[in-house]
């Protein structure tokens, strides 16, 4: 952490510290309920908060200054998005911290051009139309046709475990422009406006309450101009959203052992010289230890990126420990906590204020969603291991 971490990362986060204190106290609790519902789920006080922060120049830590950023580094970038995490404050999520780079990195000038400044203005809010009934993890089965007629795609086909998608003002959709057995070859990447003729959104509800959607696409008409890179080659665009995105999976563990925590030391679990006790200590500290190395696996990529490349094996590691280690520390919790522990999130009995039971019953979709865990280890294995496929 000290190699990665110098001087002018420590000033520039407690420069942001700083900042996050100072804002009004009742925007800011107002959002971080909202946040703790359902972070997946920017609403009213969510917005109005990115847009505080927007206003005041802190979204886009690490865009170019030509795109509207403030032009520093990766790492800057990471402890932005951690710092808010932490305080269970929107960060951004996919548009800002995936979708964005992406388009700065591989979208035209148009796209740059129109799409970057309102991301970075809290205007514009993306969904991923990636996963189907039929192609979750493998994507190079996806069905979702377009069709050019003219300078236009016409789209058809549905989309699942689109999630946002009724809040979102865009659609980042992959569909199949090239034959079934071109596979991911013959993947193409579009922006679809959310109001677009022929979109109709139907919501699915998670076993944890979460909202999560079914994307139906109808005739729905894509101008060229939209088309993220050439035809046929969206793969690498899946691809490089994707690491960006595994590689800000970081800091939900560190909040919700804090939980845990803080469950503990109210019942007074922590105290004394017992081998209760000493049981306790010696499980909170395994977790603690292990938070920190999802910490370190997640400043890590930060790094690379940081030196001008993408990191591919280490994101999906990073991703692997980081849905795991959640999942452990709920599970843990609730052993811990007994019967009580089974209370919904809600209820003013529930231990930990009901987190850990929340957290558990949507544990499930940790170990898929951003892309499955078993398909992560093979991309350890092949890109970083040098193993045969």
């Amino acid at each position: 952490m000290r190699e990665v971490v110098g001087p002018e990362h420590l000033d520039f986060l407690a420069e942001l510290r700083s900042y996050l204190d100072g804002l009004d106290p009742e925007l800011v609790e107002a959002t971080r309920a909202e946040n703790i519902e359902d972070p997946m789920q920017p609403r009213e006080n969510g917005r109005r908060f990115l847009k505080r922060l927007a206003a005041d120049g802190w979204l886009g830590v690490s865009w170019p200054v030509e795109y509207g950023g403030r032009g520093l580094g990766w790492i800057e970038q990471w402890l932005f998005c951690e710092e808010l995490y932490d305080r269970r404050l929107p960060n951004g999520l996919l548009t800002l911290n995936s979708i964005g780079p992406t388009i700065a990195l591989m979208g035209n000038e148009k796209q740059k051009r129109e799409l970057l400044p309102p991301i970075l203005a809290a205007e514009r809010e993306f969904a991923i139309g990636y996963s189907e009934p039929d192609a979750g993890s493998d994507l190079g089965s996806l069905r979702t046709r377009a069709v050019k007629d003219g300078d236009e795609y016409v789209v058809n086909g549905q989309k699942i475990w689109t999630t946002g998608a009724s809040v979102a003002t865009h659609l980042w959709l992959a569909a199949r422009t090239g034959a079934q057995e071109d596979r991911h070859r013959g993947i193409t990447l579009f922006i679809v406006p959310m109001d677009a003729p022929g979109i109709t959104i139907q919501p699915i509800l998670t076993q944890g309450g979460e909202r999560t959607n079914a994307v139906f696409l109808d005739d729905v008409r894509v101008h060229e101009d939209w088309r993220i890179g050439e035809e046929n080659e969206g793969w690498a665009v899946v691809v490089s959203v994707l690491n960006f995105e595994r590689m800000f999976f970081h800091n939900e563990p560190r909040w919700e052992l804090r939980q845990l925590r803080g469950w503990a030391e109210e019942c007074g679990l922590l105290d004394g010289d017992t081998p209760e006790a000493h049981a306790l200590q010696v499980a909170m500290g395994e977790l603690a230890v292990d938070v920190e190395i999802c910490r370190l696996f997640a400043l890590r990529g930060a790094r690379i990126l940081a030196e001008g490349r993408v990191p591919q094996a280490e994101a999906s590691a990073n991703k692997i420990w980081w849905g795991e280690l959640r999942q452990r520390i709920c599970d843990t919790g609730l052993d811990l906590i007994g019967e009580a522990g089974t209370i919904a999130h809600g209820s003013e009995h529930a231990p930990a204020h009901g987190h850990l039971e929340h957290g558990l019953q949507s544990s499930p979709v940790w170990r898929f969603g951003g892309g499955a865990n078993e398909i992560q280890l093979d991309i350890i294995a092949t890109q970083s291991l040098g193993l045969p496929r």
